[in-house]
């Protein structure tokens, strides 16, 4: 068998990254898997996003960092902060 070195930058090329995107799951599956076979890293832009839908908690923090304000979920959930029930 012959050892050959391989380039992995090459897999972060711009190119590559969109061309990437814009195949069918299928394709995307089969390069993961030579990958995988071949042990060689996968890059970031490839790699499988977590089962199942983001849960409610994780939703929210991303909704309260995108709006930028000091009224978070969190705090409304737990009734702290703004949300701290007044007397």
């Amino acid at each position: 068998m012959t050892i050959m070195s391989v380039d992995t930058s090459r897999l972060s090329d711009p190119r590559i990254v969109t061309h990437l995107a814009g195949t069918d799951s299928r394709i995307l599956n089969g390069f993961r898997l030579a990958l995988d076979v071949l042990r060689i890293p996968m890059p970031q832009h490839i790699e499988r996003k977590s089962a199942g839908r983001p849960s409610i908690a994780q939703l929210m923090a991303a909704a309260d960092a995108d709006t930028g304000t000091i009224h978070t979920y969190h705090d409304e959930k737990k009734g702290i902060g703004a949300f701290a029930p007044r007397f």
